[in-house]
């Protein structure tokens, strides 16, 4: 059954496009594994509006055992890990993680 794997994460003032180059990162091909995402979207909160601080990333995963080996990478990966390591200049801070399995 597929998995959505949601990430909200709080963007500090001003950091958006700072962020966004974040995420263009994370597409480089020296991140693909054997197993991918099928679809990923990224939403922010439509009130108040585009200068919201809030974002969510949509992963969406064939099945659970797809998002375990894909996790399972990134933990791996030290590149990886780099990239989204929390740090005091970071522009997003990870605020929840949601794993939600498609009941039917």
């Amino acid at each position: 059954m597929p998995v959505l794997a949601i990430y909200r994460y709080r963007v500090k003032p001003g950091r958006m496009a700072d962020f966004y180059t974040k995420l263009g990162a994370a597409v480089d091909p020296k991140f693909e594994s054997a197993v991918m995402a099928k679809n990923v979207r990224v939403y922010h909160d439509t009130v108040p509006g585009p200068e919201s601080e809030f974002v969510e990333i949509h992963i969406e995963y064939e099945s659970m055992s797809a998002f375990g080996a894909r996790n399972d990478f990134e933990h791996k990966n030290i590149e990886w890990q780099q990239l989204f390591a929390p740090r005091q200049d970071s522009p997003e801070i990870l605020v929840s993680v949601r794993l939600l399995t498609e009941m039917v």
